[in-house]
């Protein structure tokens, strides 16, 4: 037939007919390799006793669509005439991919065994610290293994990393002044998750705000006020600020002033005290020491303060 014979842009309409059938194969490909991997290998990997091939099934499903996908644009590539520069750019390109496809399995497939076997060794110990530090891992291996892809990747566009850093000069400084911030938040986190001030769980009182430790990250602290809002403070604040830990306090001041009547005799007065005295003394929530004293002349009362201190302090974080 003429017409396929018909060339556009270095090609027949036959190769461009070619790769739209490729392309429609890689289509069928993708959807037969995604339902092998995740139905029929991921059935047969149940049945097993481990959890781990269960954990490589899942992390291969989203990765496999993206290598059929690669295979056959790959093909699709071949089957066209293509100058020679644009085939070196799209060459690269692919191999880009193939890179970053390679590191997301590695990071899915990681993520899946820290999520399956690490985490639940840190929710069922006592400590709150491997609570702390488990997000904090999970990134770190996060930023490694995608570092190590991007790494790969520019070299195999021909960008030397070496040479990259020196050529950032005066750029390279501006990004660190830009990333100071970043940088003192990022290492008042590693100083509060080892030096351990607070953990997860504790009540803080910091910068007029009053609150539990919900989670810390390396960069931010969340905190849940009394009123269910959500305070997420960068650890630079909380580092360079005064920091009250109620939850660490083994009992807690309470401080009342009591208003007596003028006119109230000395001896009606003195057995006054020894009342609040006899009410602190008998409540088993409370310490035996106690001050009471007359403090102030007020305009319409004679008032007397109450010094105790509550000892069970969940009361107190209830």
């Amino acid at each position: 037939m003429a017409f396929l014979e018909i060339t556009f842009w270095g090609n027949t309409v036959a190769s461009y007919l070619w790769v739209l059938i490729i392309l429609a194969v890689t289509y069928l490909g993708v959807r037969v390799a995604y339902f092998i991997v995740a139905k029929v290998i991921g059935a047969l990997t149940k049945k097993t006793k481990t959890r781990l091939d269960d954990l490589l099934v899942e992390a291969l499903r989203a990765p496999i669509v993206l290598a059929v996908f690669l295979v056959g644009i790959k093909y699709a590539e071949n089957a066209l005439v293509l100058s020679a520069g644009f085939e070196r750019v799209y060459s690269k390109i692919i191999i880009v991919l193939w890179v970053f496809d390679v590191a997301w399995f590695i990071a899915r497939l990681v993520d899946s065994i820290l999520a399956n076997y690490i985490q639940p060794l840190t929710q069922s110990s006592k400590s709150k610290m491997d609570d702390t530090l488990y997000p904090v891992l999970k990134v770190l291996i996060n930023f490694i293994i995608y570092a190590i892809a991007a790494t790969v990747m520019l070299q195999n566009l021909g960008i030397e990393i070496t040479g990259l850093m020196a050529g950032l000069g005066l750029g390279g400084l501006a990004f660190a002044l830009a990333a100071q911030d970043l940088l003192s938040n990022t290492f008042a986190g590693g100083a509060i998750i080892f030096d351990k001030p607070f953990k997860v769980g504790d009540r803080l009182k910091v910068e007029g705000y009053d609150g539990f430790v919900k989670k810390i990250s390396m960069r931010t602290t969340t905190m849940e006020t009394f009123g269910k809002t959500q305070i997420i403070m960068p650890n630079s604040r909380i580092a360079n600020n005064v920091v009250e830990n109620v939850s660490r306090e083994d009992r807690r001041r309470e401080l009342v002033v009591l208003g007596v009547e003028y006119g109230t005799s000395t001896k009606k007065m003195k057995k006054a005290k020894e009342l609040l005295h006899k009410i602190v003394l008998k409540n088993d929530k409370t310490d035996d020491d106690s001050l009471v004293h007359f403090i102030a002349f007020g305009p319409t009362s004679l008032d007397i303060q109450l010094i105790y201190y509550i000892k069970d302090m969940d009361q107190i974080l209830a």
